[in-house]
């Protein structure tokens, strides 16, 4: 029995000794919400590109397969400092110089090995966007807002980390915006972001 109990003993010992030789598991794939803090700008106004504003996301996404993913997002920001419509003079803005930017998008991502756990993705969104107030005067008043739809293109890099769950990334994102009083503005946002992965 002594013998049999120390032979078990040993046998502990030397199976401790040996050196680790896990696999490294795969990425999480699933449903996964996230959310990105960055930096925006609307562009096409005087000055060429609004101040960089705070850029908030809120998205739901899921994945098909291991490139490819769907997702809905909600985002707010504001452009700061830049008219769309100047006075007849020239020196003055007829509509709002500075105005905040709601987007409720949806989109697709498709995604591109670069290195372990790394992803190069393409993405392209559409939706609704509220402009407020609006950036021009109708029937010469500045409205509340100037509702209008979008189409954006993007790219991101994703890094999956070995923390299970978890990924982070940073993304660009480039919308044309078609507004109602004949506003068109285009808007770049840049954005560092954290996923959970269900």
């Amino acid at each position: 029995m002594n013998r049999a109990c120390l032979g078990l003993l040993f046998a502990g010992f030397a199976a401790a000794a040996q050196p680790a030789t896990g696999v490294d598991e795969p990425p999480r794939r699933g449903t996964w919400v996230e959310t990105s803090l960055g930096v925006f700008t609307a562009m096409g106004g005087r000055p060429t590109f609004s101040s960089p504003q705070p850029y908030l996301g809120l998205t739901v996404g899921r994945d098909l397969g291991e490139k490819a993913a769907v997702f809905a997002s909600l985002a707010l920001s504001a452009a700061s400092a830049s008219c769309y419509q100047l006075n007849s003079s020239g020196d003055g803005c007829l509509g709002a110089d500075s105005f905040g930017a709601l987007f409720a998008e949806g989109g697709a991502s498709y995604g591109f090995p670069m290195a372990v756990r790394t992803l190069l993705s393409l993405k392209m969104v559409g939706g609704f966007t509220d402009f407020s107030p609006a950036p021009v005067q109708a029937s010469g008043a500045v409205r509340n807002n100037a509702p209008g739809f979008h189409l954006g293109v993007g790219g991101s890099i994703e890094y999956a980390t070995h923390l299970d769950h978890f990924a982070v990334g940073i993304d660009a994102l480039y919308r044309y915006t078609f507004a109602r009083y004949g506003l068109t503005i285009p808007s770049l946002a840049v954005m560092p972001r954290i996923r959970y992965v269900f």
